[in-house]
């Protein structure tokens, strides 16, 4: 879970960054790929179609994720910049991000919103709490997924 809040805090940080590759955003106002709100859940449900596991570290306050950020974020150059663009968003936003943690890719879907922080990651790899993206189990998946953007 560690590797993920720093991927986190590195994608927050910068718009262009070399190691990961910014998938798409529901925020207007970037260079990256925009789409809806209203398509995020499609969007994320390809990745589960596509990948054998997820994580969910869902639930986050904003005031309990900075928190565990600070564990990482006082050695991160712009601590103070990822602090107040998490606190400053008020409307739901998503994006995504893929990574590759030297394992295989890593798929990052973060959802920020005036209350909290929730994150999904896709993955192929077998860890610690990972959960089977089953097509057996698709369906409730994407209501508990659904219950996040709301």
């Amino acid at each position: 879970m560690s590797k993920l809040i720093l991927l986190f805090c590195l994608s927050i940080l910068t718009q262009t960054l070399s190691a990961q590759q910014f998938l798409w955003t529901t925020a207007e106002s970037t260079e990256l790929k925009y789409i809806p709100i209203e398509n995020v859940t499609s969007e994320v449900l390809n990745f589960y179609d596509f990948y054998d596991y997820y994580l969910d570290a869902s639930g986050y306050s904003k005031s309990n994720f900075l928190k565990k950020l600070e564990r990482y974020g006082e050695s991160i150059e712009n601590w103070k910049l990822l602090k107040k663009r998490i606190i400053e968003v008020e409307e739901l936003t998503a994006f995504a991000l893929k990574d590759n943690l030297g394992e295989g890719s890593v798929i990052l879907i973060v959802l920020i919103s005036k209350k909290g922080v929730d994150m999904v990651t896709f993955t192929n790899n077998f860890e610690l709490n990972v959960i089977d993206t089953s097509p057996y189990d698709k369906q409730k998946f994407e209501r508990w997924f659904n219950s996040l953007l709301n």
